[in-house]
């Protein structure tokens, strides 16, 4: 009388669930998974396309030359009138505050200069305005009195050659034509400013491109009394970058460059090897182990509504239905407000209710080459411990003489594992065996 394999040891015996799984999901997702690849491969082929066979071109501005001009104002007074401090002749320069009383002239010169990489037939013409004008609040001009104090024009001028246009500004006399200005009026409703406006121009060719450059600059005179103060701009100066647009080659960076090909290769190498394992048969999934599969994922599912039990003899007496799948036991054991077993002997699944077993055998675990083929019949009819359907409850009885006491028909209910238990024999013997060990296991408590 042979004795029923532990669960256990069948499960350790079983395929790689993960490698099954695999398998299973890429003979199912065949079509999506070639799809992917070749969308991927697609993808990789048209960076590579782009990157490396034909970038295209973009449009980029660069600065092939610039110009720049400045100008700005030199200043000087000589002392004409004896001094305690200052000798006639001295000559006071580039001060903000000069004394009218001993240096009243003030000698100014408006200069140009320019800078650029070639100039051809540059002019350069700089006039000096002298304005006098009395002002109010917001800017109102109530007189203003114009004055050109130097036009100068230079004729071929070279880069970094400077342009001076002197003129002179008397502080005395501009001071007195203010008070009478002031006196003839009969009043002086604003306040009076003096200054000097020059404007520039520049024309010519400059880095072989025709350049008419203008600007405005000012420079101040106010009077105080005895002395007068300057306000001098500093030099001021203007550039100008001269740019070219052209169109270059479009340029992408590292990753773009090594992602492509990488994308490509991935690609047809996945699709290669999805259509190689579809077709060669790598990918595919019996009907056993598909079965093997559902199995698995419904004992996990429903671990918590299944607990191992050693059955006692007795079970095996009552009617026996068969489930198709174990959901379909579990289901009913909730409707039936029942709990499923599983019979570490058998691995079968049963759930007793009323007076009948509810047995859920599970299929035979697939192995490498297909099930557990039989050697003579290959079709695992061999060995009647498979799937339980041929152990007995005296067989039971005997395998599991010192577990059988662990849960008495009472606790269970009743139940079957087999319905072929007559078959074997009388179920009394197996009562008996099962009663000799539970006899043995009293007189050991005692």
């Amino acid at each position: 009388m042979s004795t029923p394999p532990d669960p256990d040891d069948h499960t350790s015996a079983g395929p790689d669930d993960t490698r099954l799984r695999l398998r299973a999901f890429l003979d199912a997702q065949f079509t999506v998974l070639l799809v992917v690849c070749l969308l991927v491969a697609v993808a990789g082929g048209a960076l590579v396309y782009t990157t490396h066979v034909d970038p295209g071109t973009e449009t980029q501005t660069r600065t092939v030359s610039s110009w720049t001009v400045e100008t700005g104002y030199t200043h000087s007074a000589e002392v004409t009138e004896p001094s305690p401090v200052f000798s006639i002749g001295d000559e006071l320069t580039d001060r903000e505050t000069y004394f009218a009383t001993i240096a009243p002239e003030l000698d100014v010169a408006a200069e140009v200069v320019y800078a650029a990489d070639s100039a051809e037939d540059v002019d350069v013409a700089v006039d000096s305005e002298l304005v006098v004008r009395n002002v109010g609040e917001e800017g109102v001009v109530y007189w203003e009195q114009n004055e050109t104090v130097d036009s100068t024009t230079a004729e071929g001028v070279d880069p970094r050659e400077t342009v001076s246009a002197p003129f002179t500004l008397n502080s005395t006399a501009i001071d007195g034509r203010v008070s009478a200005i002031d006196e003839q009026l009969g009043a002086s409703p604003g306040e009076t400013e003096t200054f000097v406006v020059t404007d520039v121009e520049v024309a010519g060719t400059l880095n072989g491109q025709d350049v008419t450059y203008t600007r405005s600059v000012e420079f101040g005179i106010s009077h105080e009394g005895d002395t007068y103060t300057v306000s001098d701009p500093g030099v001021q100066s203007d550039s100008d970058d001269q740019q070219v647009t052209e169109a270059v080659e479009r340029t992408y960076g590292p990753l773009r460059g090594v992602g492509g090909p990488a994308l490509l290769v991935v690609g047809l190498l996945g699709a290669a090897g999805l259509v190689y394992g579809r077709y060669g048969g790598s990918f595919d999934v019996s009907e056993a182990e598909r079965a093997y599969l559902s199995y698995r994922d419904d004992r996990s599912e429903f671990d918590e509504w299944i607990t191992r039990v050693r059955l006692p003899p007795a079970v095996y007496d009552r009617p026996e239905a068969h489930a198709e799948e174990l959901r379909d036991l579990v289901d009913f054991s909730i409707d039936n407000d029942t709990g499923v077993v599983e019979d570490p002997n058998t691995g079968a699944f049963h759930a007793v209710a009323g007076e009948f077993v509810y047995t859920y055998r599970p299929p035979s675990v697939p192995v490498a080459g297909g099930l557990d083929d039989d050697p003579e019949t290959g079709d695992g009819s061999g060995d009647p411990s498979v799937d339980g359907s041929d152990v007995k409850g005296s067989d039971v009885g005997e395998g599991t003489d010192e577990g059988s006491g662990l849960f008495t028909g009472s606790l269970l209910g009743g139940g079957s594992d087999s319905g072929d238990s007559d078959d074997e024999g009388d179920p009394d013997d197996g009562a008996d065996e099962s009663g000799e060990g539970t006899d043995d296991r009293s007189d050991r408590g005692s």
